[in-house]
């Protein structure tokens, strides 16, 4: 196995000393953010919903030659398993400085509105925003909130939820997972809110296009598609949205308080994507 050093940690990266929570963090952009934190000298505690997709995310982290890490089995959506959670992380932690909530539940398959079921629409709500406060909830109450106010940012504890763009510009055919991003954007907003004065910092990122490994399953010609829909002709990576996440996290990000940050390469900033513009304009662009 190659050493800590090998694979880039920093002794005195921004979040030495410190301990993190990932939710969703065994897999693409999850994993990658968890990587981030750990390279930055973090301790990370990370979960994912089945032990087969924990085990393999800890095996993809030991293979890149990272250590200082946890992996935890724990379905959100579960109020035991969040508090089983929390109980290891004060165990073997003490603290927790850092909560990223990434875990999702993607309702796919659900068709349009009025075919939606209601049972699988409570069941993306009960994760997407249940999950979310319970894991901020218990974060607050069992750890940030007993921990010293720092001297300098005047905080004793960050919160950075993954949302999505489809907050505001919705997909067809998602309405239990959009309506379920659009409640974070209000929720983070009452965190930063009613936390805020306590000490405590809360802040969302919005991508756009991620690539994921369920790119490989898509057509060429469907990813192209996607990515014209980009002012920059590239989708997100995992990488791209964990520095996102590192700066928010970071005390170099301690003024910000109920931000929602958009990054999705300008996709929601054109009324429409080029392809829907007229053609006569188009040409002459050329």
């Amino acid at each position: 196995m190659a050493t800590c050093e090998a694979a880039g940690v920093k002794p005195n990266g921004r979040f030495a000393g410190k301990v993190a929570l990932v939710t969703g963090g065994s897999r693409n952009t999850g994993l990658e953010i968890v990587a981030l934190l750990v390279q930055e000298g973090a301790k990370v505690f990370f979960c994912g919903s089945s032990s087969e997709s924990v085990e393999n995310g800890a095996k993809e982290l030991s293979g890149r030659g990272l250590s200082g890490f946890s992996a935890l089995k724990c379905d959100i959506g579960c109020t035991a398993d969040v508090t089983a959670m929390m109980d290891v992380i004060e165990r073997e932690a003490g603290r927790l400085d850092v909560v990223v909530t990434n875990a999702a539940h993607l309702g796919r398959g659900e068709g349009a509105a009025n075919e939606a079921r209601e049972s699988d629409f409570l069941a993306v709500l009960n994760v997407n925003l249940g999950g979310t406060l319970r894991v901020v909830q218990q974060a607050v109450n069992r750890f940030f909130l007993k921990q010293e106010l720092n001297e300098t940012t005047r905080q004793r504890g960050v919160v950075v939820c993954i949302g999505s763009n489809t907050a505001q510009h919705v997909q067809r055919r998602h309405v239990s997972y959009c309506t379920s991003k659009g409640g974070l954007e209000s929720m983070v907003k009452c965190f930063a809110a009613d936390l805020g004065p306590l000490g405590i910092r809360a802040n969302l990122l919005e991508p756009g296009y991620i690539w994921t490994e369920r790119w490989n399953s898509l057509p060429e010609y469907v990813r192209e598609k996607r990515r014209s829909n980009t002012l920059t002709g590239r989708e997100s990576t995992g990488r791209d949205v964990a520095e996102a996440v590192a700066f928010l996290a970071s005390d170099a990000a301690s003024a910000f308080q109920g931000a929602v940050v958009k990054m999705d390469s300008g996709a929601t900033v054109a009324l429409y994507p080029a392809y829907c513009e007229d053609s006569v304009r188009l040409r002459e662009v050329k």
